[in-house]
């Protein structure tokens, strides 16, 4: 709503709609009310440019440019909808994007779960594994000498 106010704000014919819609609350501001006052607005201009021209007897000159003020309009109307449709789109990938790398860390959480739970198992078979079972003599082994003839 903001860029489509913002382009109207360029056009001079524009300056009392833009005053009453500035007269509104931010809460009435929404795109849909922005769509009809601008397009009564447009309705009422072009009424009275043709009630001007046909007084003046210029009512087929005015035919000529009542196309260019439509066509401008609708033109801000189709960028503003072009515009929604790509904050939609981004907004989507976002998304997506968050929920991937929520899938991602829940995943590496697991690992780490898993990692210290063996780190865990191997630090305690190391501890066994100093111990160790007691000492034990060696045995002697008796050699029997070679007969001596």
């Amino acid at each position: 709503t903001n860029s489509f106010i913002a382009r109207l704000t360029e056009l001079p014919k524009f300056n009392k709609a833009m005053e009453d819609w500035n007269d509104l609350s931010e809460a009435q501001q929404t795109w849909a009310k922005a769509q009809a006052h601008f397009k009564e607005a447009s309705q009422n201009l072009q009424r009275h440019a043709r009630q001007t021209a046909d007084a003046h007897g210029f009512g087929n000159a005015y035919n000529a440019t009542q196309l260019d003020d439509d066509n401008s309009i609708a033109s801000t109307i189709a960028d503003m909808n072009i515009k929604h449709a790509e904050t939609l789109e981004a907004f989507s990938e976002l998304s997506q994007s968050n929920h991937a790398t929520q899938s991602k860390n829940l995943a590496l959480e697991n690992e780490v779960a898993t990692l210290k739970a063996q780190l865990q198992q191997l630090q305690i078979h190391s501890a066994n594994a100093s111990i160790g079972p007691p000492p034990t003599t060696p045995h002697k082994t008796y050699i029997q000498p070679a007969p001596q003839y």
